[in-house]
């Protein structure tokens, strides 16, 4: 084989995995977001479960769309420890809730939602996609505000996961908080570490979670400087738990998203994290 061929085959091969991974990621992401079978707790947790918390994963998304007022009062008639949403923000300055900041993951219209107005253009909109989305024509985007009112009349914690990487707009989301008075009360939490330093320059109180796909030292040692909590995937972690361990030697909040099933719940349970996100299961 000529070197040529060889250098070509070199780069084209890493490109072919790249773009398969990719299509897997926009299919799994942008695809049919079936309904799923819920779980109640009580029937499926083991071990010491004392101080055990359960939050719902972008409302109860198993039964509604997810990031949907139907979602979020469907899990309100539970007594979940706090109700999970993410948030961008529009041109028009307001934070709404939607998972991927493309619409084409909810709804036939494309786009990137920081880039549109909520007034104009995002209120109007109306999703095609979502568990049983058949029995909620009405489903759109929603705003944060709203979703506040939820939690507060349901007397469960809002959990914000903010999306936006735009630091300068992280004020105008604590004004917010501040003016629904749930800054004791809410659990901001996020990927972008800078986004969280922000949150804490506002605020040296507010309960603030630093999101890991993997758990790393670097980060575990920004969580200590910070005061911030860890959230990390239960998939990864149940792998490595020897980084969980490091979580509770630190004497930070151990926190994970997204167990959906008996076995990984109760993996959780055993290595002693008490706050656990999920689609299906029910707190009761």
């Amino acid at each position: 084989m000529k070197k040529s061929t060889k250098r070509i085959l070199g780069i084209a091969v890493p490109a072919a995995v790249a773009v398969g991974l990719n299509r897997a990621y926009v299919n799994f992401r942008y695809g049919e977001k079936p309904a799923k079978d819920t779980l109640k707790f009580s029937e499926i947790a083991e071990g010491d479960i004392e101080g055990v918390h359960l939050t719902a994963h972008r409302g109860l998304s198993s039964v509604a769309p997810e990031n949907t007022l139907y979602a979020f009062n469907e899990a309100a008639k539970h007594p979940y420890y706090a109700l999970e949403c993410d948030v961008h923000c529009t041109t028009d300055n307001r934070w709404v809730i939607i998972h991927d900041h493309m619409l084409q993951s909810m709804a036939k219209e494309k786009g990137d939602v920081k880039k549109m107005s909520y007034e104009d253009t995002l209120s109007k909109i109306r999703y095609t996609n979502g568990a049983n989305i058949k029995n909620y024509p009405d489903a759109g985007i929603c705003t944060v505000e709203e979703f506040i009112e939820i939690c507060k009349t349901a007397n469960i914690k809002p959990m914000i996961e903010v999306k936006d990487k735009r630091t300068e707009k992280v004020a105008d989301l604590y004004k917010i908080i501040c003016d629904y008075g749930i800054e004791k009360d809410v659990i901001l939490i996020s990927f972008h570490a800078p986004v969280l330093r922000e949150f804490r320059r506002l605020s040296p109180d507010m309960e603030l979670w630093y999101l890991m796909g993997k758990i790393t030292d670097e980060k575990l040692l920004e969580c200590v400087e910070n005061g911030n909590g860890v959230a990390f995937e239960a998939k990864k972690a149940v792998k490595n738990p020897e980084m969980i361990r490091k979580i509770h030697d630190n004497s930070l909040t151990a926190a994970c998203w997204t167990v959906d099933t008996k076995d990984l719940l109760n993996e959780m349970i055993g290595y002693g994290v008490k706050y656990i996100t999920t689609n299906t299961i029910l707190p009761e």
